[in-house]
């Protein structure tokens, strides 16, 4: 299933205004589905209309945020509670088994870059 599917059918309506929320060309239809005037899409160019030097640089810095997110959700998958269809039936444990994972990445990105 597409993230963007995925998404709409937890966090259809909400409002993000109070979120810096940085999305990839997968979520076009997003302003659509949420409010808030802080939802940041990269500039798509066609084969007619190529982007300029400006909207690449917004593209590029926006990629530099989405990545330190993106690669800490791939450390996080790397567990196998979470590399396959999860049947845990009562959210609240999925739930700790995600922030259970979470920390570990996190004591593990610590342990690193005090060694």
């Amino acid at each position: 299933m597409h993230d963007f599917t995925i998404f709409k059918d937890i966090f259809a309506n909400l409002d993000f205004s109070a979120f810096q929320t940085y999305v990839d060309l997968g979520f076009l239809g997003i302003k659509k589905n949420v409010t808030g005037d802080t939802i940041f899409l990269p500039h798509k160019a066609s084969k007619n209309k190529p982007l300029t030097a400006e909207q690449k640089n917004e593209n590029t810095a926006q990629a530099r945020i989405r990545i330190v997110v993106e690669n800490a959700i791939a450390k996080i998958k790397s567990f196998f509670i979470f590399r396959i269809e999860n049947r845990m039936k009562r959210k609240e444990k999925l739930d700790d088994a995600f922030e259970i994972c979470a920390s570990l990445v996190n004591f593990k990105a610590k342990s690193l870059k005090i060694n």
